[in-house]
Parts: C-alpha cells; sequence; structure tokens
C-alpha cells in the first residue's frame, strides 16, 4: 500500500512537471494531435494534446505508468512579457474624437492627429472629463487581429435536443479529454431549462435565444443569430454571424465571449443596460465598405471586463475595464446623431486586474507560444 501511494504521488508530480513544460513549450505538438513525451528519465510516460476553443486553447496532459494514469486538463490563453497599457485606439479617419458629458479613460490613447476634443451634447452647459494616460496618433487602419475563431464541426459526434431528456435535475457533461459533442438546435427557437457544462458545440442554422433557465458552462454556441435572454447566468462563447444580443441583467462570467466576422451582412452586438461581459467582443471583417454595416452597442450600466475590438462602429455609453479597439465611435441621441463622440462613456486599462488573460488578439513575437491557464477542467 505504501508503494501504490509513492507511486501515486510520483505520477503526480511528473503530471504537473510534463504539464508546466507544456505550457511553455505548447509548439511541440500541432492542434487535435496527440504527442508521446518524457521530461524526466524514468518509465513514465505522458500523452499531451492541444485544442483549439473559440478564442482559447486547451491543454491535456495524461502521465501513465502500468495501469495507473493521472491527468490535468485545463483552459489556457496566451500571455505576452510587453507591458501595455493603451486603452482606447480609434483609426485615424482625419475625423477627430471628440469627449463628452462624465466620459473617463485610464490609461494611453491612440486617436486621430494625436489629441481629442471637447463637445458639448443635450444643451449641457459643461463636461466633467477625466484623461490618465498619454495621447497618442493612431494610424489610418485598425490594427489586424491574428485570430479567426472557427469550429471545424464536420465528424464530431451528433446529439439531436429531441433526443436529450431535459426533465430531471442531470447536468449534461462531456470532459475536455474526449471528443466534442454537438448538439443539434435547428428548429429549436428558445433554449430552455437545459443543464450543459464542457466540451459540447451548441449548433443552429436557424435564430437562437438562450432562456434564463438555461445552465451553460464552458460551452460554445454557433448561430447565425444569439439572443441571451434577460436573467441568464453562465459561461459561454458565442460565435455569430449576424447578431448578438445580451438583453437586461445578464451576467456573462469570466471566460466568455462574443465572435462575429462578416463581410456580407449587418452586423452587431448589443450589450444591454445592466449586463455584464467577462472576457470579450469582437466584430471582424475584412473589406472597409462592410465595416460601416457593423456596430457595437454597450448600453448605460453595461460593461465588458477584458477585450473589445471593433472593425466598424462602436456606441458606447458604458463601461470597459480593459481596452478598446475601434474604427470609429458614434452616439445617437433623440435629438440627433454624431460621429466620433463619446458621451458618458468610461475606459480604464488600469483596472484591469494583471492576471487576467486577455483574448488573444495581436502577434506576440515575444513570447508567442507562452499560455497562462485561465481555469483546471
Amino acid at each position: 500500500m505504501n508503494d501504490r501511494l509513492y507511486l501515486q504521488e510520483d505520477l503526480i508530480s511528473e503530471n504537473e512537471s510534463v504539464f508546466n513544460y507544456f505550457l511553455n513549450n505548447s509548439d511541440v505538438v500541432s492542434y487535435n494531435d496527440v504527442k508521446e513525451i518524457t521530461v524526466f528519465e524514468n518509465d513514465m510516460l505522458s500523452l499531451i494534446e492541444k485544442k483549439n476553443w473559440g478564442f482559447y486553447d486547451i491543454l491535456v496532459c495524461k502521465t501513465i505508468f502500468k495501469k495507473d494514469t493521472v491527468s490535468k486538463t485545463a483552459l489556457v490563453g496566451s500571455t505576452s512579457n510587453v507591458v501595455d497599457n493603451l486603452a482606447l485606439y480609434v483609426t485615424d479617419y482625419d475625423k477627430p474624437l471628440k469627449l463628452s458629458g462624465e466620459t473617463k479613460v485610464f490609461g494611453d490613447i491612440k486617436i486621430p492627429n494625436g489629441h481629442s476634443e471637447l463637445a458639448y451634447i443635450n444643451g449641457k452647459k459643461g463636461n466633467a472629463l477625466t484623461l490618465k494616460g498619454r495621447q497618442l496618433k493612431s494610424k489610418d487602419k485598425l490594427p489586424k487581429i491574428n485570430k479567426t475563431v472557427d469550429l471545424n464541426i464536420l465528424g464530431l459526434p451528433q446529439l439531436s435536443f429531441g433526443t436529450i431528456d431535459i426533465n430531471n435535475e442531470k447536468v449534461l457533461v462531456n470532459k475536455f479529454d474526449e471528443l466534442s459533442k454537438v448538439i443539434d438546435l435547428n428548429g429549436i427557437a428558445s433554449l430552455k431549462e437545459i443543464k450543459c457544462k464542457g466540451n459540447f458545440i451548441l449548433h443552429s442554422i436557424n435564430d437562437l435565444e438562450i432562456d434564463s433557465s438555461a445552465i451553460l458552462n464552458d460551452v460554445v454556441i454557433m448561430a447565425p443569430v444569439v439572443k441571451i435572454a434577460s436573467g441568464f447566468r453562465g459561461n459561454i462563447q458565442i460565435i455569430a454571424t449576424q447578431k448578438v444580443i445580451v438583453e437586461d441583467n445578464v451576467s456573462l462570467m469570466y471566460p466568455s465571449s462574443i465572435y462575429i466576422k462578416s463581410d456580407t451582412d449587418i452586423a452587431s452586438v448589443e450589450i444591454k443596460k445592466n449586463s455584464t461581459l467577462i472576457g470579450g467582443v469582437v466584430i471582424d471583417g475584412n473589406t472597409y465598405n462592410n465595416s460601416l454595416e457593423r456596430k457595437l452597442y454597450i448600453d448605460e450600466d453595461a460593461g465588458v471586463i477584458g477585450n473589445v475590438y471593433c472593425y466598424g462602429s462602436t456606441q458606447l455609453k458604458g463601461s470597459i475595464i480593459g481596452s478598446i479597439y475601434t474604427d470609429r465611435f458614434f452616439l445617437k441621441t433623440k435629438a440627433s446623431n454624431y460621429e466620433n463622440v463619446i458621451l458618458n462613456g468610461s475606459i480604464n486599462k488600469e483596472k484591469l486586474p494583471d492576471n487576467f488573460v486577455e483574448l488573444p488578439l495581436f502577434n506576440n513575437s515575444f513570447n508567442k507560444k507562452k499560455y497562462a491557464v485561465i481555469k483546471e477542467l
């Protein structure tokens, strides 16, 4: 029994060591491949595997000795040694960025002509702006991101929603060291009551609403249009092609994300009052002409913690703790429409925790393959 206990301790220690090596040398294995590896000169064999999961990666490490196996699986994100205090980037189209009301920006900004202007809107007699950071000149193009979020569901096991028993307390679970499973939601207008956790892709070719009664954690949702109903609370990644609407009083916990890439349709993301998303939002495309049809709305008392990237126009009435890159801002009021104006918005890069693993948007030449653990799975 003592020998067995010692062996278990050795297996756990070996697995931890191999996983840490894998974390800092993830390029030793390609995506969706399994590789045998030995770090120390002993009889213990480890198998490592890397998978893509939305904006993040899954690292799986199994250590084997005879009939015993110890494994560790984690959701990871890329990190950088570069200290980046940039809070705001607005593309330079010779249209100055105008700030109004109680707008606050903590962190460096890169904006047209390298300086902002004041705007007086809705009859306000004065502004109470707070700006802390350098004002630098931006370029005539938005920095191109180095990430395309796309999951290939062909060949994966399919589950029909009609065959799933959701009328009991059972939680659907699929571990990340197994094949991803696709839950086919075609023809389902509103997803209700289901409890689902782990390595699932919820897929629909139709518009899809996620009801507040659904309990979802670590899953990916793929549909042209996704609506998150008021009161929902969970941890999800959304991949859409047309529109995402986050209704009032929604809490999308870390690490959640929204991704849209479109060059053919009007694309938009709306985050409504009293809703919070922790992770990031990306609206991307390939052409400038279509960027005029891509829009992001962050309403009053709504907030994003993490990264925002919009190759299009952003209306910011709420708050961002982190950073935002956008082609331009806009503001629509009852009286008029304004171009490149922020009224009462807040952007605070300084408040983002130092250990927050951000979305891997841009090339990182310093330690491109280094990861940090977001959560163990």
